[in-house]
């Protein structure tokens, strides 16, 4: 990862609870593009159980480079399983975006779990946003 998307991500730990907004707590996940696990943010009273659901989005992003919103609609349109990919970790739930070069290339892989897909997927973007500036 490289240094200003490393400095962002710090800065991400205090930009949290306003980028999420009121709501019940939230885990936010980073995947580098090789897939290992950059950053692992739980707010407080957020239940341990949804880490991995965050992670899982922010892992199948960077690895198809594609939000999980788009992944699950190719699942439909192409009459496929997740099981077509042979990867267990991956997931189709709503809440995965990410984080892409001018080029196109995964820079990172963003998943925010603990409220509903919607309103994941929308913190998710804002974060997006946030790394990018």
């Amino acid at each position: 990862m490289d240094s200003i998307l490393y400095a962002r991500t710090k800065q991400l730990m205090l930009a949290l609870d306003e980028l999420a907004g009121p709501g019940k707590p939230v885990c936010v996940a980073l995947t580098g593009p090789d897939l290992a696990l950059l950053a692992l943010l739980r707010q407080p009273g957020a239940r341990v159980h949804i880490e991995h659901m965050a992670i899982g989005k922010a892992y199948t992003c960077a690895r198809m480079g594609c939000s999980t919103k788009a992944l699950h609609q190719r699942l439909i349109n192409e009459q496929r399983t997740l099981d077509h990919f042979m990867d267990p970790g991956m997931t189709a739930m709503q809440g995965g975006v990410p984080l892409l070069d001018e080029n196109g290339a995964v820079l990172a892989g963003i998943g925010v779990s603990g409220r509903l897909p919607e309103e994941d997927e929308v913190i998710a973007l804002k974060i997006r946003e946030f790394l990018s500036r």
